[in-house]
């Protein structure tokens, strides 16, 4: 005899279509929207896109002035145009790369974040030699990544909230733009409460103490 029709999406848990996360797991509102002193564009490599644990999600919510780009190889002409030489930044350790403090950056100056594992991040380098053609900048100081709940390569790896953050904040910090530069702090605030949500789901054995090491801008130095 022939069941009765069933809801495949019975029983699963209400999900939020914003973060992609269930409810219970919603970080949507970890971080007010706020306007960063810069742009902020971050090219996506397709798999990070349904990545549990991606932070670019709370970036994207939380910049206004943010926008998130999704693909692998993109047209080499529109890049151009949405990405003028003169005023646009590749965050990427390259062997030209400049320190992000001796930068100044402005609401008419836009950063460049590559979304991804390292290997997907340099191929989105490779295969779009544009972004090769850009500024690139990077950090000299010494940065740790508070990101426990997703394995880092190397312990100076940043995850793109990181990146993003620490950016935004040394940049401004470097520039006499306090106010600007606490306000990053949110950032941070909202990762950890992310990474602390996560931790409440962990095996109580197999838990790591969350650090508070995050670049602060009083202890600039």
């Amino acid at each position: 005899m022939r069941g009765e029709p069933r809801d495949i999406n019975a029983g699963a848990r209400p999900t939020c279509w914003t973060c992609v996360r269930p409810f219970s797991h919603c970080v949507c509102g970890f971080v007010a929207p706020f306007e960063a002193h810069c742009n902020v564009t971050i090219l996506q490599h397709p798999h990070e896109r349904k990545k549990y644990y991606s932070t670019t999600k709370i970036v994207t919510r939380a910049l206004s002035n943010s926008r998130l780009i999704r693909g692998l190889v993109f047209d080499q002409k529109w890049l151009r145009e949405i990405l003028p030489l003169e005023s646009s930044y590749l965050l990427y350790p390259s062997k030209k790369a400049v320190d992000c403090e001796q930068v100044p950056l402005d609401r008419n100056s836009t950063i460049v974040v590559l979304d991804g594992t390292w290997i997907e991040a340099r191929k989105l380098l490779h295969r779009n030699p544009y972004l090769k053609e850009l500024k690139h900048l990077s950090f000299t100081r010494e940065l740790r990544s508070n990101y426990h709940i997703r394995k880092q390569p190397k312990p100076h790896c940043l995850s793109t909230l990181e990146s993003v953050a620490h950016l935004l904040q040394l940049n401004a910090n470097a520039s006499g733009q306090r106010t600007i530069a606490n306000s990053y702090n949110s950032l941070f605030e909202g990762f950890d409460r992310m990474v602390e949500q996560q931790f409440r789901y962990f095996p109580r054995h197999g838990r790591i103490k969350l650090t508070t090491e995050h670049t602060k801008p009083t202890e600039l130095k």
